[in-house]
This record gives C-alpha cells, structure tokens and sequence, in this order.
C-alpha cells in the first residue's frame, strides 16, 4: 500500500515478530505512507514546519512548565530564575519566543500559499476550515502566552489588546470580562491565560491538527495545475497522466531537512537575539507607545481610524469570509491566470494587513 512515482500501489509485506502479527505494524506503516504527491507542488514545506515548530514549543513550553510560577507575585521573579539560574534555560524560553513568533508566520504564510494556488478547492473545503481554525488557536497561543512574564511590555500589551474585545457590540463588556476574570488586568486574567495556554488550546490545536493530518492523508496534496476530478463529471485534462511523487522517502527527507533548517535558524536567532525581559509589571505606571504583538498590529492600527464598530466588524467579516471561501469560490478552476478576481482581492487583503501592520508599529 505504498505509493510509487507513478501513483501504484506496492505489496504490504508480511507481518513477522509476536507484536508484528498482532499489531499489523507493515500494514499501518503502508497505510500512512500513502500519501498523493503530485510532482507539480509546491508547498514550501511551510505546513510541516508549522507543525514542527508547534512540537518545539510542546518540548521547550513543558521544560519551562517545570519552573514556572503563575502567579504575579512569583511569575516575574520564576522567569528571571529560568533566564539566569537553569541550565540552558534562556535558550529554552528563546527558542520558545521564536518559535511561537515563527509557527504563527509560517501557518499564514502556508494559508496564503493554498489561497493563491487554488488548494482549498474541491475536495479539500473542509480542511481549509480546519486550517483557518488552526490559525486562531495558534494566534491564541501567542497571545495567552505574552502575559506570562509579567513584565510591563507583557502586561500593557495585554491590556491593549484585551480591550480590543471590548470594541465588539453588544457582547464587548462580557467578553472583555471574560477574558481578563474581570475590569483590569490582574492575577485573574494571569492564571486564565495561563490555563488557556497550557491546556485548553492545546487540546483544541491538536485535535484540531490531527483532523487536519487525517483529511491531508486521505486527499493527498493539490495540484496547482489540474484540479480534483469531481463526481459525475470528465476527468480534467492531464489529470490521468499526472505523475505523483513518493511520500517516502522523498518527501519526508525533504520536510527533514526543511526541519533542521528551521531548527539551525531557531538557534541563531535565540542565541543572537533571546528574549527580553523588561521590569516588573506595574499597573500604575504605563509606558509610552504600548502597542499589542504583531499580529495584531492591523486590526489596532484600524481601530484607530475608524469608529470602534467598524474596526471589529471588518476583521470579523474578513475571518468569516476567509473560513467560507471555498463555499463562496464556485470557479473550479485552480491556475492563477483563470481565477483573477480570487487572486486580485487576496492581493489586496495581503498588501492592505502589511500596510496596516507597518502603519501601526512605526506610528
């Protein structure tokens, strides 16, 4: 049940060993390496070092578990005794940082590349979904995660962003409640992000993950150039002739290269660049020019420019619109030059983020 270059199906050979025989280990190893690759991809690798990096911050975010105190009289000097006191723990949480930073880039980088290639067709609606589910629960991480230091970039930047949720009608007071166990930033909100960030959204991202992994292996990559033949309908052309490539060992050894590059990268940037730590959080003394992370920069840029409503309903509207897309998009086609209305608003979604992003954290 393995696939070769052309897409055939190899013999499973047979079981040996007391556990083999039992467990069916060459049948369940065949059946996983089946995978379609067309030769055509090209997806980077950025889905499987997203999901690298999210194994990164499970190893480094479970070692800094270990020693971290969420509370805010102890978190603050936990992460000082980390930084300086464990063995290699500033590289730890450094790797940490720039992982959480990279796996958030490298997930909206990797569902730009499926917009742009036309990958969220016909039948792979339901992983697109998935996939922008994933892409909340990761930004999720993120930002739970930057209050635990308890310095005064994590606490300020918390507080701007929490009051985000307060910009949403009707509901924005129970939210921004909800989120922060009541009107201020306090131990409250310390703990619940804590909780969030080390048990709820892992849980929901892989379950999330594993659904995703599931659909990938059971419908193969996309072709950028030919699409999924649908039921009832001519096969398109040169689908019958498309030439897949071997998931093993061709593409793995691929993705593990891509892998210790990342890695490589992930130490440099730790060791040249490691993660801050400014003074102890103090709600009475706020400091110039908070801004919330990143990712976020965008839509706090736009509140700041048009009424509240506004600035809450377009990014809501702009999510929804992006889970929905592949129900929206009825042109079967996939090549960029047959779908110029899809790739002209992706642009233009694209270049208007950047701009507002840029805008926002030079402003």
């Amino acid at each position: 049940m393995t696939a070769g270059a052309g897409g055939g199906v190899k013999d499973v050979p047979p079981e040996s060993g007391w556990v083999g025989i039992r467990v069916g280990w060459n049948a369940l190893a065949a059946a996983l390496l089946h995978v379609p690759i067309p030769i055509g991809a090209r997806t980077f690798y950025l889905g499987g070092i997203t999901m690298f990096l999210f194994g990164i911050q499970v190893v480094t975010g479970t070692l800094l578990a270990l020693y971290y105190k969420p509370t805010p009289d102890t978190a603050y000097d936990s992460v000082i005794f980390i930084t300086s006191d464990v063995t290699f723990g500033w590289l730890i949480r450094s790797v940490h940082h720039w992982a959480a930073n990279l796996m958030i880039l490298c997930l909206a980088l990797h569902i730009v590349r499926i917009f742009f290639q036309g990958a969220y067709k016909y039948p792979r609606e339901l992983t697109w979904l998935i996939g922008t589910g994933l892409l909340l629960a990761t930004i999720g991480f993120g930002f739970t995660g930057y209050l635990l230091p308890w310095d005064q970039r994590a606490f300020w930047a918390t507080t701007v962003g929490t009051e985000i949720a307060a910009a949403v009608p009707i509901i924005g007071d129970q939210l921004l409640a909800l989120l922060r166990g009541g009107a201020d930033v306090t131990d409250a909100t310390l703990t619940r992000f804590f909780g969030m960030h080390v048990l709820v959204l892992p849980l929901i991202l892989g379950a999330l993950l594993v659904l995703h992994l599931t659909l990938v292996h059971q419908q193969g990559l996309a072709d950028p150039t030919t699409p999924d033949p649908r039921p009832g309908k001519p096969l398109p052309e040169g689908y019958a002739n498309r030439k897949l490539l071997p998931f093993f060992p061709n593409y793995i050894l691929d993705e593990f290269i891509a892998w210790f590059v990342v890695l490589a990268v992930l130490v440099i940037l730790a060791s040249v660049f490691p993660a801050g730590l400014e003074d102890k959080a103090n709600p009475l003394e706020t400091p110039a020019h908070v801004k919330p992370e990143w990712y976020f920069l965008s839509v706090y840029e736009l509140l700041k420019h048009v009424p509240r409503i506004v600035g809450i309903a377009l990014p809501g509207i702009a999510l929804a619109i992006l889970a929905l897309w592949p129900l929206i998009d009825r042109n079967p086609e996939v090549r960029a030059r047959r779908r110029p209305l899809a790739i002209v608003l992706g642009l233009l979604a694209v270049l208007i983020t950047i701009g507002l992003s840029v805008w926002g954290y030079y402003s």
